[in-house]
């Protein structure tokens, strides 16, 4: 880890409280004992960035632009490191610039990478939106690093999508957990024997009611990995 500290840019809004989730965790990740000794963070909440889901299985406009306009200021700002707690939104980084004298850093990457670490050669079962699902986004980083995966069957995978929204709204977590919780129970009846938390609201559900599994939280791959990459100790 490098001994120079950088400032920390996060692309958000997609949604806003997974953003705030990820500041938590980054906050909480930090080995700080006063305010100065915590990183510089730089935050684009921007929920106008156009739908995800849509331009992936239905072919709305793009987010591209809007994310492009966001890493742009991020940067101008001061970020050095930029991070984006948006699973499906990584589908478009490909289509985007990181601007000069910043990196990006790949949530994705990490997640995969962490199935590798913990689980060697377990099968993960995949919770995620239904876009992340149909155009294979993950399971492409899962097979870079051998890990077997398995999604919900088309009924629950549409239901996980509705979960999603339902976080995104506010709605009584209750109920959301009850059904994540059921979806989880039928995946590992056919093979899955952890999970992924691959859609950043996801997390938030299994912050409210954890499932009764073993779990790799994309979101706290991410912050992990933010606090380091820009010069900090992460908490014993």
């Amino acid at each position: 880890m490098s001994t120079d500290k950088i400032a920390l840019g996060i692309l958000g809004g997609m949604g806003p409280q997974a953003t705030i989730d990820l500041q938590q965790k980054i906050l909480n990740l930090t080995a700080a004992q006063r305010d100065s000794e915590h990183m510089r963070v730089f935050v684009d909440n921007h929920p106008q960035i156009p739908d995800r889901i849509g331009a992936i299985l239905r072919g709305t406009p793009s987010p591209a632009p809007a994310m492009q306009e966001s890493l742009d200021k991020l940067a101008a700002m001061g970020a050095a490191c930029i991070v984006m707690p948006c699973v499906s939104a990584h589908y478009f980084i490909p289509q985007c610039n990181i601007p000069k004298g910043a990196s990006f850093v790949d949530m994705l990457e990490l997640a995969a990478k962490a199935c590798a670490d913990r689980f060697p050669g377990k099968k993960v079962g995949v919770l995620c939106t239904v876009a992340t699902a149909q155009c294979g986004l993950f399971t492409r980083y899962l097979e870079r690093f051998s890990v077997p995966c398995i999604y919900p069957q088309e009924n629950d995978q549409n239901k996980v999508g509705e979960l999603i929204l339902d976080v995104k709204a506010g709605k009584d977590l209750n109920p959301v957990a009850a059904s994540l919780r059921s979806i989880a129970a039928e995946m590992t009846g056919r093979g899955a024997e952890y999970f992924v938390l691959a859609c950043t609201e996801i997390p938030i559900i299994h912050q409210f009611e954890p499932l009764p599994y073993p779990c790799v939280d994309a979101t706290m791959e991410l912050a992990k990995a933010a606090v380091q990459r820009c010069g900090y100790e992460l908490k014993q």
